[in-house]
């Protein structure tokens, strides 16, 4: 209880001293792709007229200033507008291994600036100015393309690469683990085509370590993303599968002694959501197959599985419950260990452009591979600011 009091208030602080990515639930119970509320095609980031003046005031945000209560403007004209995202976490962990020091520290996770400009109806460029180094900009085309539910986008820079859900917290097993964490940007170019409720989307990337600006090796990374969203009556279903392939690593010789790492990986997941009234289901199961290469002597062959899910329920205006459950299993052929991670959390969104967000986790870990983390206690308080 002291730790969650501590979290609590360490997030009250944050929220009244600090100045975003889409989530899943948002699309799901509305039953709208997330280029409804976002610039961004891909969901996330700088949010478009509908999100910041109608959606996040009157159907998000518990608190609204009233009609005739002007709003801050970040547009210019019809033509350009800018906006702002930055997340901030606390993260207390306990850990009942003996030999495991506990943790109590800040993490940035999101610091966003955008800008958008509309030169003529039907066209959108888009630059987004990110934290560890990240950027993107793209093109993005809705105009005459046979139907007005037909759109097709371009995009090139350093970004997150487009795999399964879109979730803002980067530190999941279905994320971080299998390459992409908060720091996970890669160089590239994605291009994604909207046919109605599908929408396809391609990327080719560098497909290096973290952090690394620079590709010493000739293949590249591939990544491929297909999502379906059909509503029937009040049931609103999302359903979607993603891959991802790479070559990661590199062959170095350092005093006559040749360190190989290269490894080939191969990713792939569906994802899945419904939405009914107040409550929200949504996951990803996630299957990862890793091939050491030739000369790499040090890694084995390894499969393994993860997944996640999640089950939002909206209590009132603004203020909603989530329930998680996270598993993994490292190596499906040696059944080396298997973890458990079950999550209660808190969401709130105050005003418009606030919210404050509170969740507990506690791990559960059996074997060789998995008994470190068995009893550790996570407390996880964020806030995130948006505009």
């Amino acid at each position: 209880m002291k730790h969650l009091l501590a979290g609590f208030m360490a997030t009250v602080v944050l929220a009244i001293a600090t100045p975003s990515l889409a989530t899943p639930a948002f699309a799901i119970r509305e039953g709208a792709q997330c280029r409804k509320c976002h610039v961004n095609p891909s969901g996330g980031g700088m949010r478009n007229r509908y999100g910041r003046y109608v959606y996040g005031p009157t159907r998000l945000a518990m608190g609204y200033p009233g009609k005739g209560t002007h709003l801050l403007d970040l547009d210019i004209g019809d033509t350009l507008s800018f906006g702002a995202d930055a997340r901030l976490a606390y993260i207390d962990q306990r850990s009942a291994a003996p030999d495991t020091a506990d943790v109590s520290t800040f993490l940035q996770m999101q610091a966003d600036l955008y800008a958008a400009a509309r030169p003529y109806e039907g066209l959108t460029l888009y630059f987004d100015r990110g934290s560890y180094g990240s950027f993107e900009a793209f093109g993005l085309y809705e105009n005459n393309l046979g139907s007005p539910d037909f759109a097709g986008y371009a995009k090139v820079g350093r970004f997150m690469p487009t795999f399964g859900l879109r979730l803002p917290d980067h530190r999941l097993f279905i994320r971080e683990e299998v390459g992409f964490g908060p720091r996970d940007k890669d160089a590239g170019a994605e291009a994604g085509l909207f046919l109605g409720p599908v929408l396809l989307q391609f990327g080719v990337l560098n497909g290096v370590a973290s952090e690394r600006n620079f590709d010493d090796n000739t293949d590249k990374a591939m990544t491929a993303r297909a999502e379906l969203q059909h509503s029937f009556g009040p049931a609103r279903f999302t359903l979607g599968a993603s891959g991802y392939r790479n070559n990661a690593g590199s062959r170095t010789e350092v005093a006559m002694t040749v360190v190989d790492t290269r490894t080939k990986q191969l990713y792939g997941s569906v994802h899945w959501g419904l939405g009914l009234g107040r409550f929200v289901y949504f996951g990803e199961a996630l299957l990862g197959k890793l091939t050491p290469g030739s000369e790499n002597i040090e890694a084995v062959k390894n499969r393994n599985f993860r997944s996640y899910q999640e089950l939002d329920i909206r209590l009132v205006r603004g203020l909603d419950l989530n329930l998680s459950y996270e598993f993994r299993e490292p190596d499906l052929e040696t059944k080396s260990g298997r973890a458990h991670r079950p999550g209660i959390g808190v969401e709130f969104y105050p005003m418009p452009g606030m919210e404050l967000k509170v969740l507990y986790r506690h791990s559960i870990g059996s074997g060789v591979a998995e008994e470190s983390i068995d009893g550790l206690h996570e407390l996880i308080s964020m806030v995130h600011m948006f505009y």
